[in-house]
């Protein structure tokens, strides 16, 4: 049971990250400013939906999971894939979510995109950027855990 609450955790989160990513590069191409209102708090409501409770499963039954096979350090692929989940954790939470902050400040200040202007625009290229990097991290993960090298 402790590893199906693992996947399922792991299905949560992973499809929130890569579903987000999408609809955020979708929604970055409309010159819509209410287009990209509604990304950015749609991507926050389903973080706290999805993505919170799915890392929760993650860290909760991995811990277990590892414990019954040594613990952390025991075995390389669990040890990295806990790195490789905390360093997107942090990006998400010290980068991701303060720039959708700051994003959706822009565009509520302003009365269209273009006036929220080269900010607006420099934040979008972050978000990417880090974005790719945090949802790739987990993918990574995701084969460690999978494939188990020595």
């Amino acid at each position: 049971m402790i590893k199906v609450l693992h996947i399922l955790g792991v299905v949560l989160f992973l499809g929130n990250i890569i579903i987000s990513s999408l609809w955020r590069l979708l929604a970055q191409r409309a010159e819509d400013k209410s287009v990209h209102k509604f990304s950015i708090k749609l991507i926050q409501r389903t973080d706290i939906i999805f993505s919170i409770p799915g890392v929760i499963l993650i860290a909760v039954t991995g811990h277990m999971l590892a414990t019954g096979l040594g613990g952390i350090g025991a075995h390389s692929w669990i040890y990295h894939s806990y790195a490789l989940l905390t360093v997107s954790a942090l990006i998400w939470v010290a980068g991701l979510m303060p720039i959708q902050r700051k994003q959706l400040r822009l565009i509520e200040e302003s009365h269209t995109l273009k006036e929220a202007g080269i900010r607006y625009k420099t934040l979008n290229r972050w978000w990417t950027i880090l974005g790719t990097i945090a949802a790739v991290l987990p993918l990574i993960a995701l084969y460690l855990m999978v494939v188990r090298p020595v």
